[in-house]
């Protein structure tokens, strides 16, 4: 006896198509190519990380605004650069994003379509932290201002040169202090800006952030922006 569920397509995730397998796959190539995924890779999920220019600048991290440690360390993810542009409203909302790895060739920004505002270049990496009361963090670091962009490209030329060297025994992701540093501007007067400074190396499996304060010590308090 036959059941109502035989078929000739048994664990097949979709039943054959009348034209054939190979016709169906290369209409499904000729699809998938149309579908711009760029903006939705410039999406990590992770809190971000932002340099507050404002006041005396302040690095800070996630949706409150928690300010990091002065002496905390961050481990740069050397796999995640990625480049691209990204475009704001009147309000400061994002209204296109488009960045790929910097493996990748750059977006072109005179490809990008027009949402009414200006495309800028934004560059962005992923770091975790080591120590303190962040240990174990993770976030992404996007940046527009000149400043962050060169912050960025001087980690991607310190870890080319580390690369090119052959003498980096695998650690090869730098472990960073977040600094900063200022200038003089003559219309706005003192203008602080990022900086990455690179304090050790380690490998990209390690090694393992250190424990959160333990139960028996009181918690730290946090500054929130």
């Amino acid at each position: 006896m036959t059941s109502d569920h035989d078929n000739d397509n048994k664990g097949s995730v979709t039943a054959t198509p009348a034209g054939g397998a190979m016709t169906a796959l290369a209409a499904l190539g000729v699809a998938l190519n149309k579908v711009d995924t760029t903006s939705i890779l410039g999406r990590s999920g992770l809190p971000m990380l932002q340099f507050k220019r404002e006041g005396s600048g302040t690095w800070q991290y996630g949706q409150r605004g928690t300010v990091v440690e002065g002496d905390s360390h961050w481990a740069v993810n050397p796999m995640s650069f990625k480049w691209g542009s990204i475009a704001f409203n009147d309000n400061n909302k994002v209204v296109g994003e488009r960045v790929v790895p910097v493996t990748q060739t750059k977006p072109d920004v005179t490809a990008l379509p027009d949402t009414g505002f200006k495309w800028v270049d934004q560059w962005s990496v992923n770091m975790k932290c080591l120590n303190g009361t962040d240990a174990g963090v993770e976030v992404v670091f996007k940046t527009t201002t000149v400043g962050g962009v060169q912050s960025i490209a001087g980690m991607i030329d310190a870890i080319r040169d580390r690369l090119n060297g052959d003498q980096h025994d695998g650690k090869v992701a730098p472990v960073v202090r977040l600094d900063k540093d200022s200038y003089q501007h003559s219309q706005y007067g003192r203008v602080w800006t990022p900086v990455l400074a690179t304090v050790d190396w380690m490998p990209l499996d390690g090694p393992a952030p250190e424990p959160k304060s333990s139960p028996t010590e009181p918690p730290r308090r946090r500054r929130v922006a």
